[in-house]
């Protein structure tokens, strides 16, 4: 009896100490999501490392509370926002060999910014280019930060789930064509992937390295070049000071696992205040809006009621995105999750990946391609079956 009193309580204990460990790691995890990192060489060599080259100092500058930040119009509409990042690639999807796969619009001392995002009547470009002109056939696309809500429970799904929805060659008949984005993980195996607007990170910790190597220039196990995005061309950029090597990156594994813990425990935005939204709702799967943003995804926590079905999906040259991933068009986009969606829209974000659209009917009308079908019934509507349409959309 007593033997088996003494080993419940030290189950008790371990299970206590698995509490305290992972609330722990999520809060440190916050903190470095959270914290200001420096250029190396510093005083305080964990906060040093940032660049040679970056478009933000902490996580938290694009992600401000874990939202979509709002893009800025001028009086014309046009979009006018310091809240974009402009990539680079060619139509491959590899990086450019001057400016690597994302304009970097700072710099450590000694190390000029790659240049600055413009703005002119086709939206946002890349201006005061320090190296001059980018290769032949480099294109170039802006892209919003995201929300950072509910990613551990989309993490939750399992690759068969989505790999079950795929239908690539669009055997069904429905003219969608949804296909899985395939990832190489660390160990060589292939993953789903289901983050990221091309769904090129499979897990949120390969969300994470890449977000330190192109947004902040800070090497990681994944991603160890300890210069970041600098392109091969930039030679100042690739000698510059650096707060780790090859063999040692500035953020290890250890700390990138943390700052997952954290995300992965922030849950999804609860949606506004409940309404009757079941005919609207109807309206919405009945117009094909649902083929794409399947309302939940199974998991082994049960239900994921995210709203996409986190595939790839061509939407048409209206939504060309300029820049991509290697393997995945440029027409290509994983579809969005709609949680959320009601606190974008009060925020005044733009929606789409760039922020084009300021309304839902906006977004909806840029939907081309695969989407062309749920466009054109959506244009079918008559007027109070769109206010009912946006009222359940604006409850997400």
């Amino acid at each position: 009896m007593r033997a088996a009193l003494g080993l419940a309580l030290a189950g008790i204990a371990l299970a206590g100490s698995a509490v305290a460990e992972g609330r722990m790691s999520r809060t440190i995890g916050k903190a470095l999501f959270e914290r200001a990192w420096v250029p190396a060489p510093s005083s305080t060599r964990a906060n040093d490392g940032l660049g040679p080259l970056f478009n933000a100092r902490a996580c938290i500058s694009c992600h401000a509370g874990l939202e979509r930040m709002p893009v800025a119009t001028d009086a014309s509409g046009k979009i006018v926002s310091d809240n974009l990042v402009l990539r680079f690639s060619d139509g491959a999807g590899r990086p450019d060999p001057v400016y690597g796969s994302q304009l970097q619009t700072a710099g450590v001392p000694g190390v000029a910014p790659e240049g600055r995002l413009a703005f002119d009547e086709t939206g946002p470009i890349p201006l005061a280019l320090a190296h001059g002109a980018p290769a032949s056939g480099t294109r170039y696309g802006a892209r919003l930060a995201p929300a950072l809500r509910g990613l551990g429970r989309l993490e939750d799904v399992p690759d068969a789930v989505l790999t079950a929805l795929a239908d690539p060659a669009d055997e069904n008949g429905d003219g969608i064509s949804g296909r899985v984005g395939l990832v190489r993980a660390p160990d060589g195996t292939q993953r789903v992937g289901r983050f990221g607007w091309k769904a090129s990170a499979a897990s949120l910790a390969g969300m994470v390295e890449a977000a330190f190597s192109t947004d902040l220039g800070l090497s990681t196990p994944g991603r160890p070049a300890p210069w970041g995005d600098c392109g091969e061309r930039q030679p100042e950029c690739r000698a510059a000071p650096h707060g780790g090597s090859w063999n040692e990156p500035e953020i290890t594994g250890e700390l990138v696992a943390m700052i997952r813990d954290y995300l992965a425990a922030v849950p999804p935005s609860a949606r506004a205040a409940p309404a009757d939204h079941a005919r609207s709702e109807s309206t919405f799967a009945r117009i094909g809006c649902a083929a794409c943003h399947v309302p939940a995804l199974s998991s082994p926590r049960g239900t994921v009621e995210a709203y996409t079905d986190l595939l790839l999906h061509d939407m048409g040259e209206e939504l060309d995105g300029g820049a991509t991933e290697p393997g995945v068009e440029a027409r290509e986009w994983r579809t969005a999750p709609l949680w959320g969606l009601s606190r974008i829209l009060a925020s005044g974000a733009g929606l789409l990946h760039d922020g084009r659209a300021t309304t839902l009917d906006g977004a909806i009308r840029a939907h081309g391609g695969e989407g062309g079908h749920a466009r054109a019934r959506y244009l079918a509507l008559d007027h109070d079956e769109r206010e009912r349409l946006f009222a359940f959309l604006s409850s997400l």
